[in-house]
């Protein structure tokens, strides 16, 4: 008898899509976990860089997914682990190695520990209740914080620091207040930050949708863009991002509400 030959399954065109659109998927957690690593070693500006690195992947597989029409139960499920690593756990991680983490004597920071897990759960409230909650998948809004929005913030200003070191610090160093780890008033400002956005994170308020305007998403995409160009690009890029994030993390939930309030009223 002959013997048969085991004839392995051509995969279909959707399943490649699928497979494509879980590639970009993977990309973004391969950038978080490197984040955590390099945050681990006192590299802060590739910790941070990383981070929004897992953003614009994050970005580009949803949109792909759309586009390609290859979006799945699996793939939903794997980009939620994929963000509370990407955007839960290391920036907790940058955060705490930037801020509190002594890297001549070692040992565990309490403050900062406590303040890393905070972070980590308040991102996984934020996720699972994302899919409770927000049934449309943000298309009309979100109850609390994106936490995407909490790790651009963060890792925000953290590159801002970092890149201004590396491209302008020889003819302009900081002052050291200025760098976030002095212990200075500034540092107090950024621990506040962090305990106000991981507690907006799980709060009942609503915030709009960040990207729902053309030239807004075409802004966006070039600064993000542009934070892997150079050091001193990105310093420019953080220009604008830092203060436009938290402009939307501050303002945005009581300007969505007005907004919300006068559609009430317009339509009575």
């Amino acid at each position: 008898m002959k013997r048969k030959l085991l004839r392995l399954k051509r995969p279909s065109a959707h399943a490649n899509r699928v497979g494509f659109v879980n590639s970009i998927t993977s990309g973004a957690l391969v950038c978080g976990l490197m984040s955590i690593l390099f945050s681990a070693t006192g590299n802060f500006y590739w910790g941070a860089l990383l981070i929004l690195g897992a953003m614009i992947l994050d970005g580009i597989d949803g949109t792909m997914a759309r586009m390609l029409k290859a979006s799945t139960a699996f793939g939903a499920e794997f980009d939620t682990f994929v963000d509370i690593t990407a955007f839960g756990i290391a920036p907790a991680m940058l955060i705490y190695f930037y801020l509190f983490h002594d890297f001549t004597g070692g040992g565990v920071h309490t403050v900062g520990a406590l303040l890393a897990i905070a972070i980590v759960l308040s991102g996984a409230i934020r996720l699972a209740r994302f899919k409770v909650v927000d049934e449309d998948h943000g298309m009309s809004g979100y109850t609390g914080m994106p936490i995407t929005v909490n790790a651009l913030c963060l890792a925000g200003i953290v590159l801002l620091i970092e890149a201004w070191k590396k491209g302008f610090g020889a003819e302009w160093p900081l002052p050291a207040w200025l760098t976030l780890q002095d212990g200075g008033w500034l540092s107090w400002a950024m621990y506040a930050n962090c305990v106000i956005c991981l507690l907006l994170q799980v709060s009942p308020f609503k915030y709009p949708k960040p990207t729902n305007t053309p030239i807004g998403q075409f802004i966006g995409v070039l600064a993000f863009l542009g934070l892997f160009i150079g050091p001193k690009t990105a310093v420019v890029c953080c220009c604008y991002l830092v203060p436009v994030t938290l402009f939307f993390v501050y303002v945005a939930p009581f300007w969505f509400a007005l907004k919300r309030r006068w559609q009430a009223r317009k339509a009575l």
